[in-house]
C-alpha cells in the first residue's frame, strides 16, 4: 500500500498529513518546524509510520512557495536514498483548482495540506517525483535582485525627472528618455542652476561628454534659468538622487556581469547560438526555463510563460486578445529585448517580422510574433541540444504545410451535417451562415 503525505509549508513551520490511496486518513494532521529537531522528527516519524501502516512506498507533495518549501524538500529528496520516499514540488494553482474541483472552499493549514496529499492521489500519474533542483535555480535569486536593483533606478530615474522640471528646466531637454551619465555627474557637482552657473567651463570639460562649447551653453543657460524651485533642500536631493543612480548603474553592472560569468553550461552555449541572444540573455533565459524536460512540446512552454494567444469563445462569442501574459514576466522581459536584437541580426526572423507588419500589424505585435518563434527556436534547440540554424526551422515551417492541409474550419466543424434552416439558432448565427452559403 501506497501513503501520501500532503506538506503544506509555511514560514518557519509545516503542517503535515497521511492518507492512504482511497483517501482516508492514516495519521492526522501534525505540525514541526523548520529546524534541526524538526527535520529530525520527521525522518523518525516517517522510519516508524511506514512499518506501522505497513507502506511499500510514501510519496509527498509540498507546493512552491518561494523557498520556504526548500529545507523540507531537500530533506525528502536525500531521505529517498535509504527509504521508499518520493517527494514533489507542485504549482500552488493546480492544487487549489483541485481543492474547488471537490467543492472545498475552507482553507486551514491542515486542510491545505489535505488538499495536497488529495491532489497527489487523483492525479498520482501527473505529479513528478524526484525532480533535483537544477543548478540553473540558484541563479534566480540574483537575476531577481536584479530586476528589483533595475526597477528602483527606474522610480528613481523619474522622481530625479519631475524635480528637474522645477529646479532645473535647462536639463529637461537631454532627458527625454532617460537621464545621460554626464548629466549625473554634472548634478553630482552641480545640483542647482545657480551653482553651475558660478563653474568655469574648463572644470566643466573634465566630465567625459561635455565639449567646450557645451560647457559654456550649459553656464549660459544656468545663468538665465527659470527655476522655480531654489531651496537648498532641492539642491540636496538633486545631488544625492544622482549620485543613487550612479550607484544603482554600478551594482547592476556588476551582478550582470557575475551572473554571465558565473551561469554557464551546455544549455547557456546552446542559446548563445541563437541570433539576437547574448551570454547574459541566455542565462537570464535558462534560469526561468530550468529543465527543457519539464515540457513536452513548445506550447507547453508558451503557455507556461504566457506567450500563448488567447481565444474566449462560447456561441455567438468569439473574442480572441493578444497574449495570456500569466506566466513569469521575466522571461518575456528577456525574450522583448532579444526579439529586437533578432529582427536586426537574423535575416529568417527578419523576414517573418516583415511578412507580419506588411499584414498590418505594428513593431510591437509583429515582435510578439517573433518573441513566440524565439521561445519554440529555443524549445527546439534544448531539446535537441544542437545549435541553432535558420535551416532547420525552414524545412520544419513546410514539414507543417505538407503534413497539415489548410481546410475550412466551417466545413471541418460541420462535416457531419449540413446547415438546416429550420435550426433555432440566434440572430448572429443566422448572418454567419448565410454569409457563408453566399460565398
Amino acid at each position: 500500500m501506497k501513503g501520501y503525505l500532503g506538506i503544506d509549508v509555511s514560514k518557519g513551520y509545516a503542517d503535515f498529513i497521511l492518507l492512504s490511496e482511497e483517501l482516508a486518513e492514516l495519521e492526522s494532521c501534525f505540525q514541526l518546524d523548520d529546524s534541526a529537531k524538526g527535520h529530525v522528527a520527521l525522518i523518525d516519524w516517517i522510519t516508524v509510520s511506514l512499518k506501522k501502516h505497513q507502506l511499500t512506498e510514501l510519496r509527498c507533495g509540498l507546493e512552491s512557495t518561494g523557498g520556504f518549501e526548500d529545507n523540507w524538500f531537500s530533506l525528502l529528496l536525500r531521505l529517498g536514498d535509504q527509504l521508499p520516499v518520493r517527494v514533489a514540488r507542485l504549482n500552488p494553482s493546480v492544487v487549489k483548482h483541485g481543492a474547488k474541483a471537490s467543492l472545498r472552499h475552507t482553507k486551514t493549514d491542515a486542510i491545505s495540506a489535505e488538499n495536497i496529499a488529495s491532489y497527489l492521489i487523483r492525479f498520482d500519474e501527473q505529479v513528478r517525483y524526484q525532480v533535483a533542483d537544477n543548478k540553473y535555480r540558484s541563479y534566480r535569486s540574483l537575476y531577481n535582485h536584479i530586476s528589483l536593483l533595475n526597477r528602483q533606478k527606474t522610480q528613481l530615474i523619474n522622481e530625479l525627472k519631475q524635480l528637474l522640471y522645477t529646479s532645473f528646466p535647462e536639463l529637461q531637454r537631454f532627458c527625454k528618455s532617460s537621464i545621460p551619465g554626464w548629466v549625473l555627474e554634472l548634478l553630482k557637482q552641480y545640483p542647482s542652476a545657480s551653482a553651475l552657473s558660478k563653474a568655469r567651463p574648463e572644470k566643466l570639460c573634465k566630465i567625459k561628454a561635455i565639449t567646450a562649447a557645451k560647457a559654456s551653453q550649459l553656464i549660459e543657460r544656468a545663468t538665465l534659468s527659470v527655476a522655480s524651485r531654489l531651496q537648498s533642500t532641492d539642491s540636496f536631493l538633486v545631488k544625492n538622487m544622482a549620485t543613487g543612480i550612479l550607484q544603482a548603474q554600478q551594482q547592476l553592472a556588476l551582478y550582470k556581469e557575475h551572473l554571465e560569468q558565473t551561469c554557464q553550461g551546455p544549455e547557456v552555449d546552446l542559446l548563445a547560438t541563437i541570433k539576437g541572444v547574448g551570454r547574459y540573455s541566455a542565462a537570464a533565459i535558462i534560469i526561468q526555463i530550468e529543465d527543457i524536460r519539464r515540457f513536452p512540446s513548445p506550447k507547453h512552454l508558451a503557455g507556461f510563460f504566457g506567450l500563448h494567444p488567447t481565444v474566449d469563445q462560447s456561441g455567438d462569442k468569439k473574442v480572441k486578445s493578444r497574449m495570456s501574459k500569466k506566466g513569469r514576466p521575466a522571461l518575456r522581459a528577456a525574450l522583448f529585448m532579444c526579439a529586437n536584437s533578432a529582427v536586426l541580426f537574423d535575416p529568417h526572423l527578419k523576414s517573418i517580422y516583415a511578412r507580419h507588419r506588411a499584414k498590418g500589424n505594428n513593431h510591437k505585435a509583429a515582435l510578439v510574433v517573433i518573441m513566440h518563434k524565439l521561445l519554440r527556436i529555443i524549445w527546439g534547440v534544448l531539446s535537441h541540444k544542437k545549435a541553432y540554424n535558420s535551416d532547420i526551422d525552414l524545412k520544419n515551417q513546410q514539414k507543417v504545410k505538407e503534413v497539415v492541409p489548410d481546410k475550412n474550419e466551417i466545413e471541418e466543424k460541420r462535416r457531419l451535417q449540413d446547415y438546416d434552416e429550420q435550426a433555432p439558432i440566434s440572430r448572429i448565427e443566422t448572418k454567419k451562415r448565410k454569409a457563408y452559403q453566399s460565398s
